[in-house]
C-alpha cells in the first residue's frame, strides 16, 4: 500500500435567501476541494458506474483507506502519491 493525498468532495449546501422560497447554492459547496487535504493509503484501482436515463458508463476509481478505517472511492485525477 502507498500513502496518497486526495481531494474531497464538498457536499452542496443550500441557504434561504433573505427567508423567501428560494435557496441557492453557498459557494464553495457541491465541488472537490481546490487542494489535496486528506490523507490516506491506497489499495487498488477499481471500476464503478452510474446509470441515467440515457444509459450507464463505467470509469475507474482509486479505492482509499482513510486513518480510521473507511475506505473511499476517488477519482484518479483527485489522488497524488506520495
Amino acid at each position: 500500500m502507498r500513502k496518497v493525498l486526495f481531494k474531497k468532495w464538498i457536499p452542496k449546501r443550500t441557504e434561504k435567501v433573505n427567508g423567501s422560497i428560494y435557496e441557492t447554492t453557498v459557494k464553495g459547496t457541491g465541488c472537490w476541494s481546490s487542494d489535496y487535504t486528506e490523507s490516506g493509503m491506497f489499495h487498488q484501482w477499481a471500476n464503478a458506474y452510474e446509470e441515467s436515463t440515457e444509459g450507464f458508463g463505467n470509469y475507474t476509481v482509486a479505492l482509499i483507506e482513510l486513518q480510521d478505517g473507511i475506505v473511499e472511492s476517488v477519482l484518479p485525477g483527485n489522488i497524488k502519491f506520495v
